[in-house]
């Protein structure tokens, strides 16, 4: 497909420049000197991706963010400016930027950004389908409470009942739910997760069940939803607490009937597909709270799994941190042979609050960056090692929540990469999307 680019900056010679090196790899490119006469470009060039420079000579940059994405939401706007900050970053993506970047930047970060961005944009149009890829899938740990429920997924396999496993974030859900699969009688036809976190609450019930053609403004065809894709297959829904309340009853129908009916659609029919939800969420309270049908979470419920947190599996540590040595050392074409007593007492002593994923991170970064063979305490990220190393930092962590943690977390990202979200998103090792969305969860600024 040839994208078609537009350039908003009233600075020609970075216009000419970019022009040039995103013609060069194919992009239908144009730019323009002023917020005015983009918007008159917009309608007749109808751009995939707007580049936009913060400061413009005749409105505000984020004032034309807000204009282009009133004018069609799909496009994709990139923010690029030389007066960058943490807080006028989090404004821009609040606004439906999908980056911010600061000058002066390499013209490799922004064409990563673009190609990042329309291949994301690409996947909520195919809906983020995942199938099995390993018959090999296996969960590390010699934990007693791990192995416990990693001995029953044998006979949870072999029935089709529904089955919730809840954990924090990072702890491995999907993994046990793709293990199920593998072992189960469907472990041939299609494993589809979804993230119920990371779709736009007006597009969830066509992403889920699928559109007839003019069923709504822009439904050009039919589409399938997610449950008719995962027919005979294995249907994974992830963060189940973030299904939209005015969506659990029909969600519900269909774990009662076995027959969906899509958007605009006057038929109902059968799709045989097996449920596993996840939750990092105490799903009982949310009942209470009236945030999540009571019905629907029995429903859910009918086997529980309760993944534990690292933090409560200490022993896993070294295994892990032996698993992702070998791993990133072929990555990475490294030879790193282990890590000193110190480096590994540390690693077994952090609390570790986005768990395994948390875990995986900060080893890639460890391996991208090491020189030596034997990682001591002194290869490890240095906020790292000041959380573990000062007391009343530890005491003060024992007593804040989750949620306050998370938001410490994102806080810090964000100034680490200066308020670059796709950046900042790495580094927690989450989506943009679902970085988005906990930045306005806590309003940030």
């Amino acid at each position: 497909m040839n994208y078609k680019v537009l350039i908003i900056d009233d600075e020609l010679a970075i216009c000419n420049a970019l022009k040039l090196s995103f013609e060069s790899e194919g992009y239908n490119t144009i730019f323009t000197l002023s917020a005015r006469e983009a918007l008159s470009k917009l309608e007749h060039f109808s751009p995939d991706i707007v580049i936009l420079d913060l400061r413009l000579p005749d409105m505000n940059g984020l004032s034309l963010l807000l204009k282009i994405k009133n004018f069609n939401e799909d496009i994709i706007v990139i923010i690029i400016t030389a007066f960058g900050d943490t807080s006028t970053a989090v404004e821009a993506i609040k606004k439906g930027a999908y980056d911010f970047i600061t000058k002066p930047f390499d013209i490799n970060e922004l064409k990563i950004a673009v190609k990042h961005a329309l291949e994301e944009q690409a996947l909520k149009k195919e809906s983020i389908i995942l199938k099995s890829q390993s018959k090999k899938t296996s969960f590390i740990t010699q934990d007693p409470n791990m192995l416990q429920i990693l001995a029953q997924i044998d006979l949870i396999a072999s029935s089709d009942s529904t089955v919730l496993i809840q954990g924090e974030t990072g702890t491995g859900k999907e993994l046990i739910a793709r293990m199920i699969h593998e072992k189960s009688p469907r472990a041939q036809k299609p494993f589809i997760a979804v993230n119920c976190g990371s779709i736009p609450s007006p597009l969830f019930e066509s992403e889920l069940f699928g559109h007839e053609k003019n069923a709504f403004t822009g439904a050009s065809e039919r589409k399938k939803g997610l449950l008719e894709l995962a027919d005979k297959g294995t249907f994974f829904l992830d963060e189940i607490g973030e299904l939209p309340l005015e969506l659990q009853s029909k969600f519900l129908r269909f774990l009662e009937e076995k027959k969906i009916r899509r958007v605009g659609g006057l038929t109902n029919f059968p799709v045989d597909t097996r449920i596993i939800a996840a939750t990092n969420k105490n799903l009982k309270r949310e009942v209470e709270a009236y945030k999540f049908r009571s019905d629907l979470y029995y429903r859910l419920n009918t086997i529980q799994l309760n993944i534990p947190p690292l933090r409560e599996r200490p022993k896993d540590i070294p295994l892990l941190v032996e698993h992702y040595r070998q791993i990133f050392n072929r990555q990475f074409k490294k030879n790193i042979k282990g890590f000193s007593p110190k480096a590994l007492y540390l690693l077994e002593n952090y609390s570790w609050p986005g768990n395994v994923r948390e875990l995986k991170n900060i080893m890639e970064r460890i391996f991208i960056l090491a020189q030596k063979d034997i990682i001591t305490e002194k290869e490890l990220p240095l906020d790292f090692i000041t959380t573990l190393t000062n007391p009343q930092n530890n005491f003060k962590k024992e007593f804040l929540t989750l949620a306050e943690l998370e938001k410490q977390h994102i806080n810090k990202a964000l100034t680490m990469t200066s308020g670059n979200i796709t950046k900042a998103a790495e580094l927690l090792g989450i989506s943009r999307f679902a970085l988005q969305r906990r930045i306005q969860k806590y309003n940030i600024r």
